[in-house]
């Protein structure tokens, strides 16, 4: 959205430098590199050119750099604003999920066995928590051994990255509590850490 933003600020700025007898090409892609308000002072500053100077090797070499590095630094800056998109959306199951654990840990405390839920139905009449489905194709509460309980959400509605894949969250008992464990087949940069003991 800022990339958005900064581009139809840099076309002014850009008509500007054409008016000026500079590059207008060149002072579009400088504001979106270093904020429109910034080039246009930096433009008014500087103003026309003395005379025309014609590019040499090295200078097309040089503006060639400034370009790729431009186009670069905005491809970057949309990938990091994208990955947290999906990070934010994200935080909705991981919230969701966390609910659940806590349910499924006072379940055990209170009737010292796992629960068994199938779907958010089967979550809501067991466990009595309302789980959001907009980012949750299905949801389960499984115990494949007396001493652990899984909970696994497939994602939906995100992105195409993480759409269909599933997070669980692995509880095993200990002396003192459950020790929840993150896991599943979502891709690394959208999945959730770990604490480190």
């Amino acid at each position: 959205m800022v990339i958005f933003l900064y581009a139809v600020f840099a076309i002014p700025v850009a008509v500007y430098a054409n008016h000026k007898k500079r590059r207008g090409i060149i002072w579009f892609l400088l504001s979106i590199l270093i904020s429109p308000p910034i080039a246009f002072l930096i433009l008014l500053i500087i103003g026309s050119p003395p005379r025309s100077v014609p590019m040499t090797g090295i200078g097309s070499i040089v503006l060639a750099c400034v370009i790729c590095l431009a186009i670069g630094l905005v491809h970057y800056m949309i990938f990091l604003d994208e990955r947290n998109n999906i990070k934010a959306k994200m935080t909705e199951v991981l919230n969701s999920m966390s609910h659940v654990a806590s349910a499924v840990t006072t379940y055990k405390q209170d009737l010292n066995s796992w629960p068994h839920c199938d779907g958010v139905i089967g979550i809501r009449t067991s466990l009595g928590l309302n789980i959001p489905t907009k980012r949750i194709s299905s949801i389960t509460v499984t115990s494949p051994r007396s001493e652990e309980i899984i909970i696994t959400a497939t994602i939906k509605g995100i992105d195409p990255r993480v759409d269909g894949k599933n997070l669980t969250l692995t509880g095993k008992r200990t002396e003192r509590d459950i020790l929840w464990v993150w896991g599943g087949t979502v891709p690394s940069p959208y999945a959730p850490r770990n604490k480190s003991n």
